[in-house]
């Protein structure tokens, strides 16, 4: 099943640059933090039959069911703020995100 997943330039270039352990990146949730829910970006060898997966040519990105609602239309980006590389998941369904930016409610 297709996982509806974008990846900006910035961010296909940064996973390029990448010593991959897999070729497949799990993307999901965990309830965690003070609103919420906590994104989960992991390398991952075992893709699930009812797991939503997309081949970007040099890497698969795996959701499993119970994340995919949420994560349906989120586009994944890489943002520098000085020195530093960050992850992020630019998710249009969030509702709110604590003040430290760690977790996510819908």
């Amino acid at each position: 099943m297709k996982a509806h997943i974008d990846f900006t330039d910035a961010a296909l270039e940064h996973i390029a640059q990448l010593r991959m352990p897999t070729p497949t990146i799990r993307l999901g949730l965990k309830p965690a933090g003070c609103t919420g829910f906590e994104y989960v970006i992991e390398w991952d060898n075992i893709i699930a039959a009812s797991d939503f997966t997309e081949d970007f040519g040099t890497f698969k990105i795996a959701i499993n069911y119970e994340s995919y609602p949420r994560l349906r239309g989120s586009t994944v980006d890489v943002v520098t703020e000085g020195i530093n590389r960050t992850v992020r998941i630019l998710n249009p369904q969030e509702k709110a995100a604590c003040g430290c930016g760690a977790s996510v409610n819908f």
